[in-house]
């Protein structure tokens, strides 16, 4: 990646999390530390950013005047059923825990939902969720630079591969156009369909949030059967084959604020 490409994507990077370690940019850019300092020096220079050890904080003028779009929360039409799972989801995500946050209004509640947790490590290529997270002291916030896709208010990296490279996430949520016993999990929307094959591969556990409206439901493109998803996370009033196929085949199911798996 040549210089003026690395200066433009750690621009991107920090007017979303305000805030980032010389680790963390060097393992998503893939160079050295070194290599990152010498930017970041260079960057401190234009007055973009100011460096501390081991990392560097945008400026305020910067953030001011930046030409990257951000999403705003107003724009999300509220939506009780997503709520809900937001609410749900973000009680099984554990302290110190690393998790990757994809596109969708589905993850924009999830991130609405940690907002008061502490000790929790997100990698979003979200905008709806880096403007909630943005905030949040006690919680570390990884943005993907990249491509944006205004339409869906998400990031698309050049090369997903070597963004990923030598990364490990404990959970992964991801939200689907459709959810369908013969036809699987589908989207309409092949960035994010590129997006979930390549995070599923370095997660541990991946969750499929997804409201109850979307089964039942056929997309334009598959992106695996029902047992892509080691968890699912959805409303209690979805059809009861769909209950029945997540328990023959041994995947956890929360519906409820207790977060009990699914039993019957």
């Amino acid at each position: 990646m040549f210089k003026i490409e690395r200066h433009r994507r750690i621009k991107e990077i920090l007017k979303d999390c305000r805030q980032i370690e010389v680790s963390a940019l060097s393992n998503l850019l893939n160079v050295s530390d070194a290599t990152i300092r010498n930017d970041l020096e260079e960057l401190e220079q234009e007055g973009f950013l100011t460096r501390f050890h081991g990392g560097a904080t945008l400026n305020d003028s910067a953030a001011e005047q930046s030409d990257i779009p951000s999403s705003s929360s107003n724009q999300v039409e509220y939506d009780k059923n997503k709520e809900e799972i937001g609410e749900i989801a973000s009680r099984i995500i554990k302290e110190r825990e690393w998790v990757f946050l994809g596109p969708g209004s589905t993850n924009y509640y999830i991130a609405k939902a940690l907002q008061q947790r502490s000790n929790i490590n997100i990698l979003t290529n979200n905008f709806l969720v880096a403007d909630v997270l943005r905030g949040s002291a006690s919680i570390r916030l990884l943005f993907m630079g990249g491509q944006i896709e205004h339409l869906g208010d998400y990031t698309i990296p050049d090369d997903w591969e070597k963004e990923l490279h030598n990364i490990y996430l404990d959970k992964a949520f991801f939200s689907v156009d459709g959810v369908d016993l013969n036809s699987g999990y589908t989207l309409s929307d092949k960035p994010v369909f590129d997006i979930i094959r390549s995070v599923v591969k370095c997660t541990r556990e991946t969750i499929m949030a997804v409201d109850h409206t979307k089964f039942d439901q056929r997309a334009f493109m598959k992106i695996g059967d029902l047992d892509l998803a080691n968890t699912v996370v959805t409303n209690a009033n979805i059809p009861n084959e769909y209950k029945r196929y997540f328990l023959e085949h041994g995947i956890r199911t929360y519906t409820t604020y207790d977060l009990k798996p699914v039993t019957f």
